[in-house]
């Protein structure tokens, strides 16, 4: 079952533990790929420093970030990843999650570290080639080149691990909130 649109309405902390175990779904012209979503990280808008939209910030590189919950927002970090964020909430409260890691279904269920690709924002970008050109997309259509679907694959609140968010050490004490969330013991996070 596609997860609706109103799903991406709710709390941005709460959907983004509720992410966990969903599987993204990924179309490319000749292949379609399916992950299980293992590793998130919620920002929570104009009054989160770590976030794109802090202090209502607007620039055409956050523009989908003003899209209804939903959508896909997609950038570019030091010129050469793209990170891929789903909108949540609504165009006055402009806030994402960071998908940090996923598990391919195909992959292994103890896989070797050399074969881990999928286990960072950049690597499971590029491992399934999404891009700028998937930014702004309908995660709630079955045509779209993205969306997320839920399998009834359930993560119970004790397989839950919150800590602090990577890589934003800019944001003050902001960078101490506890707003990574992934799945316990499983091979398929970024870092522990």
């Amino acid at each position: 079952m596609i997860l609706p649109q109103e799903f991406y309405f709710e709390d941005t902390t709460k959907v983004a533990k509720q992410l966990l175990g969903k599987v993204l779904n990924i179309k490319t012209k000749d292949v379609k790929f399916r992950a299980r979503i293992t590793e998130v990280e919620a920002y929570l808008g104009v009054e989160d420093p770590a976030c794109h939209t802090f202090g209502d910030r607007r620039t055409p590189r956050v523009q989908s970030m003003y899209l209804d919950g939903g959508h896909s927002y997609v950038y570019l970090i030091y010129g050469m990843y793209y990170c891929l964020n789903f909108v949540t909430r609504t165009p006055d409260h402009p806030e994402a999650v960071l998908i940090r890691a996923v598990q391919p279904f195909e992959a292994d269920a103890k896989p070797k570290r050399k074969d881990l690709t999928t286990n960072g924002p950049g690597k499971l970008c590029r491992r399934y080639g999404i891009t700028k050109d998937h930014d702004g997309l309908r995660l709630w259509k079955k045509n779209s080149l993205l969306y997320v679907s839920d399998d009834d694959f359930k993560v119970k609140n004790q397989d839950i691990v919150a800590t602090t968010r990577v890589g934003v050490d800019y944001a003050g004490e902001a960078a101490q909130w506890p707003l990574r969330f992934y799945i316990k013991d499983n091979p398929y996070i970024s870092r522990k």
